[in-house]
């Protein structure tokens, strides 16, 4: 039995590591993409406001999905009276509904959302309307 608890442990460290360079993947991503945004002279909030909320509503979703599927054939495992309800549903689902119905509220509320966008020229950083407006001044010299 030790064997098989090391087994499952290695697994769960293994699954574990893989969320979290995910994790720093996904903040790498977004870094770079302010940055790049921050190099034109756009204002990174100019995008929708609620686009992390998208994207943590489709994440959770996604984690919860995939933990329902794999705790399912738990309920082929029990007794039959444990998992006498139809189709094998029981309590051991619960951890993957959870988040599966946070993720779906998420997208629900991303979408529900009101538009909000910045006034127009708003999404230009304060140093690149300055520039702009010495180059015009410059023009008309």
């Amino acid at each position: 039995m030790p064997e098989n608890a090391l087994i499952v442990f290695i697994g769960w460290l293994i699954a574990l590591a893989i969320f979290f360079i995910f994790i720093v993947l996904l903040r790498y991503l977004q870094y770079r993409e302010r940055i790049a945004m921050l190099s034109y002279g756009m204002h990174p909030s100019h995008t929708r406001r609620g686009a992390g909320l998208l994207r943590a509503g489709l994440i959770t979703a996604m984690v919860g999905l995939t933990l329902t599927i794999g705790l399912y054939p738990v309920g082929f495992l029990l007794p039959p009276l444990y998992a006498a309800a139809p189709f094998h549903f029981g309590p051991w689902l619960l951890p993957g509904l959870i988040p599966l119905g946070v993720g779906i509220a998420l997208i629900a509320s991303y979408y529900l959302e009101r538009e909000t966008f910045l006034p127009e020229g708003e999404h230009e950083l304060p140093d690149a309307k300055a520039k702009q407006k010495r180059d015009e001044s410059r023009q008309d010299d």
